[in-house]
C-alpha cells in the first residue's frame, strides 16, 4: 500500500553517493508529492573526493586524478541526464559546454611501464584502444560473451597479427617444436560443434590455434544464448577444455621466446594475461547453471595468488599488467608484505568491466572534475527543489534499540550572513567551486577568525569551534535518513556512528575489516611543453596530441597523466604553461595516527608527501623529460622549469611548493580498499539494520565494490531506490553491475 504522507528525508554526505541518491528519489515525476529532501553537508562545497577547488591564477587543484573511464555506464547516464536537464531549463546559460560531450576529450593511448630487473632499467609499452561505434551511458553494458570476443580479438591480434617491423606474426618467430596445438577431440560435443562453428569462423585463418580461439568467442556466444541450463554446462567444459589446450600451447611458446626483446617480452606478458583471466573466468567465476558471473567465489584470495592458481608465470605476476589493477585501485601497498592484496573477484569484476569500454577507454573532464561532472548535478538538484545545508556537520547518528533511528547531533560550523550559501561563482562562463569558502558569506568575524586562524573546515584536525549544536530529530526534521558519509568517519573515538558500531554486531564487523588508505597527489604547471622538455611523443608510441596518462610507473607518485586540456579554463592572462601534469599515489600512516586534538598533523602529512616528491622528481622524471636533468640530477628534473607562483621562490623547495599537494589523510577522503576476505562484511545499501537509515558509498557492498565513483554511484541510485521501495513507490532507472537488493 502506497504512503501518501509526505517524508523528510535527510541526506548526510554530499559525495558522489550522496548526491546520486537525490538525483535519483527526484527523477521522477511528482516526487515532491511523496518527500522533501534537505543534503547536510560539512564545510563549503559538494563531491567529496571528487570536489574541486579553484587557487592562484583560478588554477583547478583537485583531490586527485580522476578520469572517466568508457565503461562507466552509470555515471556517463547521470552526466548526460544532467546536461540535458541544465540545458532544458537554460541553467547554465554561458558554459562553453552545451552538450556532456563538449565536456570530455577522449584519449584512447595508454603507457604502462615496467622496471626489469635483468637491465636495471624502466622499460615501457604504450597500448592504443581502438575507437567504437558505442556510447557509454547510453544502451547498458556490453554483454559478456561481446566483452570475451573483444577480449579474444586481442590476444589473436597479438598471437597472429603481422609486426609491422619485422613483417611477421609472434607465432612465425616461434622455433620448430611448439606447432603442436591439437583440438579436444575426445571431447563427446567436439565433433557435432566443429562443424557448427566452421561456418561461422570467417575470414583466412592463419593456424590452428587462431581457428580455435574463435572456437572458444563463438562458444561463449552460444552458451550465453542457450536457455537450458544442462546444456550450458556441456559448453561450459568444451571453453574450459579449449582454453586449458590453448594455454598450454601458448605457455610453451611464451616461454620460448619471451626473454629475447621487450617487443617479445610485452606481447609474451599481454597473451598470457589474457588467457589466464579467461581460464580462471570460466573455472571459478562462471557458473552454468544461474548463468551469472559470481566473482564472490573469489575474494577471499588475492588476485595474483587466484592467476598463480590458474598456470600465471612469476613474468605476468611481476609485469605492469597486474600492477595495473594494485596501482590503479590503490592497493599496491597493502597486505602483510606491503607488496599488494586486492580481493581476486573484484580486481577480476573491474577488469571484465574495463574490457567492456565504449567509445573511447578514456574519457577526460575538459574542466575540474567537479566544475565538469558536480556543477550541472548540483544546478539540477536545486533546480528541482532539493535543499543544501553548507557548513552543517553530522557529530553523532544515535543508536536506539526502536528499530529506528531517532535523532542525530549535528553541528553549524560557521554563522552564514544570509542563512544560505551560494557556493559556486562563474568563471568563463562556468559555475566552478572555490578552493576555500566564500567569506563574505559568512558572519565578518568569524570569516576574518577562519582566514587568520587558516582553518579548514573540511579538516578533522582543524580545531575550529562550531558556533552552534543542535539536534535532528524523528518525526519533526526527518522521517528517513540517508548516511552518505565515507567510513572512516563512522568509528573510532570520534565516529559518527561510534554507538551503532558499537551496539551493532554487523556494523562492528563492517567497520574493522573494511580498511582504507591515505593516498596523495601533486600536480605542476611546468612552463616548457613536453617537446621542449624532451619528451617526443612518437618515440613513447604515442599520435601527435595524445595526452600521455600511466598508472604503473615507479612508487609513490606511481600515477602520472597529462591535464594540458584543462588549462584554457584556468586564468593565466596570457602566461599559460606548456604543460599541466597531475601525479598521484598512495602512502602508509605512520605508526600512531594522532587524534583530532593535534591540529599540526595534516600539515605534517602534507609536509612529508611534499618532501617525498621533491626527491621523487629528482630521481625519477629524467626519464621522461630529458631535456631537464641536470649534471647533479641525471636521472631527475631541474625545478627551475616549474611555474613560480610566487614569483620570488629563493630554492628550489621553495618553486616546488607553490604547486598544489594534497595529502589525504582526512577520514573523509581516504581511499576505501577491497582486501581479500573482506567483501563479505559490507552492508548493503537496505541492510543498515534501521528501518529509517539507508547507507550508501564505496564502502558499502554495492557490487564492484571498488572505490571510484561510478561506484559510488551505483550506490547512490540503490539508496535511492531502497528508500522509494519504503514508500511503496515504482523504480524504474536500471542499475548496471550492482549487487541485488532484498526487495
Amino acid at each position: 500500500m502506497q504512503n501518501t504522507e509526505k517524508k523528510k528525508v535527510a541526506i548526510l554526505g554530499s559525495g558522489m553517493s550522496a548526491l546520486a541518491s537525490a538525483y535519483e528519489l527526484t527523477s521522477y515525476e511528482n516526487w515532491q508529492d511523496h518527500y522533501d529532501i534537505t543534503i547536510y553537508q560539512m564545510g563549503w562545497r559538494l563531491g567529496g573526493k571528487t570536489a574541486t577547488g579553484r587557487g592562484q591564477n583560478e588554477r583547478i587543484q583537485e583531490h586527485g586524478i580522476h578520469i572517466a573511464q568508457g565503461w562507466y555506464e552509470n555515471a556517463f547516464r547521470l552526466i548526460q541526464d544532467s546536461y540535458k536537464e541544465c540545458e532544458k531549463h537554460n541553467l547554465m546559460p554561458d558554459s562553453p559546454f552545451k552538450t556532456w560531450d563538449q565536456a570530455f576529450d577522449r584519449e584512447n593511448t595508454t603507457l604502462l611501464t615496467h622496471f626489469d630487473p635483468k637491465k636495471n632499467q624502466w622499460i615501457k609499452k604504450n597500448i592504443i584502444f581502438p575507437d567504437n561505434e558505442y556510447l557509454p551511458g547510453q544502451g547498458g553494458p556490453l554483454p559478456f560473451s561481446a566483452i570475451v570476443k573483444k577480449a579474444i580479438g586481442l590476444v589473436l591480434e597479438i598471437l597472429f597479427g603481422i609486426d609491422p617491423n619485422k613483417g611477421k606474426s609472434f607465432v612465425q618467430h616461434a622455433p620448430d617444436g611448439v606447432d603442436d596445438i591439437k583440438a579436444p577431440e575426445h571431447h563427446h560435443l567436439w565433433s557435432s560443434f566443429k562443424s557448427k562453428l566452421e561456418e561461422l569462423v570467417t575470414g583466412k585463418v592463419r593456424h590452428e590455434g587462431e581457428r580455435l580461439m574463435n572456437y572458444v568467442a563463438e562458444l561463449v556466444q552460444h552458451m550465453t544464448d542457450e536457455e537450458d541450463a544442462a546444456k550450458r554446462k556441456e559448453h561450459h567444459s568444451l571453453i574450459q577444455e579449449l582454453l586449458d589446450t590453448i594455454s598450454k600451447w601458448a605457455r610453451k611458446l611464451i616461454d620460448l621466446l619471451a626473454d629475447k626483446s621487450e617487443y617479445f617480452y610485452w606481447l609474451a606478458v599481454f597473451v598470457e594475461f589474457g588467457l589466464v583471466n579467461m581460464k580462471g573466468t570460466f573455472a571459478d567465476v562462471y557458473n552454468p547453471e544461474t548463468h551469472e558471473l559470481d566473482y564472490e567465489r573469489i575474494n577471499d584470495l588475492d588476485y595474483r595468488q587466484w592467476l598463480k592458481n590458474h598456470g600465471a608465470s612469476e613474468r605476468l605476476l611481476s609485469s605492469a599488467m597486474v600492477r595495473f589493477l594494485y596501482t590503479g585501485t590503490f592497493h599496491n601497498l597493502t597486505g602483510p608484505d606491503q607488496q599488494g592484496s586486492l580481493a581476486a573477484g573484484v580486481g577480476l569484476h573491474f577488469l571484465t568491466n574495463s574490457a567492456g569500454y565504449k567509445g573511447s577507454f578514456v574519457w577526460k573532464f575538459k574542466a575540474g572534475t567537479a566544475d565538469t561532472m558536480i556543477t550541472p548535478i548540483y544546478l539540477v538538484l536545486k533546480h528541482r527543489g532539493v535543499k543544501f545545508k553548507f557548513f552543517n556537520k553530522v557529530e553523532q547518528v544515535h543508536y536506539s534499540d526502536s528499530g529506528s533511528i531517532e535523532k542525530i547531533s549535528m553541528a553549524e560550523q560557521v554563522t552564514l550572513k544570509d542563512g544560505t550559501y551560494n557556493p559556486t561563482y562563474k568563471l568563463k562562463g562556468i559555475e566552478v567551486w572555490p578552493g576555500e569558502p566564500l567569506y563574505d558569506q559568512i558572519d565578518d568575524a568569524q570569516a576574518k577568525a577562519l582566514q587568520e586562524g587558516n582553518y579548514d573546515l573540511e579538516e578533522a584536525w582543524c580545531g575550529w569551534k562550531n558556533v552552534e549544536n543542535y539536534t535532528l530529530e524523528k518525526g519533526k526534521d526527518f522521517d528517513y535518513t540517508i548516511l552518505g558519509i565515507p567510513i572512516d568517519v563512522l568509528g573510532g573515538n570520534e565516529g559518527i556512528c561510534k554507538e551503532i558500531i558499537d551496539n551493532n554486531d554487523a556494523w562492528h564487523k563492517m567497520y574493522h575489516n573494511v580498511k582504507s588508505i591515505p593516498t596523495m597527489s601533486m600536480q605542476l604547471w611546468i612552463k616548457p611543453t613536453l617537446k621542449e622538455l624532451g619528451m617526443k611523443l612518437s618515440d613513447w608510441g604515442f599520435p601527435e596530441g595524445a595526452l600521455p596518462n600511466l598508472v604503473t610507473y615507479a612508487d609513490p607518485q606511481y600515477s602520472f597523466i597529462d591535464m594540458s586540456q584543462v588549462l584554457p579554463y584556468e586564468d593565466w592572462k596570457g602566461n599559460e604553461p606548456g604543460v599541466l601534469i597531475y601525479y598521484t599515489g598512495s602512502f602508509l600512516d605512520p605508526e600512531v595516527v594522532p587524534p583530532y586534538s593535534d591540529h599540526y598533523y595534516p600539515h605534517e602529512q602534507l609536509e612529508r608527501i611534499m618532501r617525498i616528491s621533491e626527491q621523487w622528481l629528482r630521481d625519477k622524471m629524467g626519464w621522461f623529460f630529458p631535456n631537464a636533468t641536470t649534471l647533479e640530477y641525471p636521472e631527475g628534473m631541474k625545478f627551475d622549469v616549474i611555474h613560480d607562483f610566487s614569483g620570488h621562490a629563493r630554492t628550489d623547495y621553495a618553486r616546488l611548493k607553490t604547486q598544489f599537494f594534497r595529502a589525504n589523510v582526512n577520514p573523509t577522503d581516504r581511499y576505501t580498499l577491497s582486501l581479500p576476505g573482506s567483501n563479505k562484511y559490507r552492508l548493503k545499501a537496505d541492510e543498515s539494520g534501521f528501518d529509517n537509515l539507508i547507507i550508501t558509498g564505496d564502502w558499502i557492498n554495492f557490487g564492484v565494490n571498488v572505490g571510484y565513483y561510478e561506484g559510488a554511484i551505483v550506490s547512490g541510485l540503490q539508496a535511492g531506490q531502497v528508500l522509494r521501495d519504503k514508500l511503496g513507490l515504482k523504480s524504474e532507472t536500471a542499475i548496471f553491475n550492482g549487487v541485488k537488493m532484498k526487495h
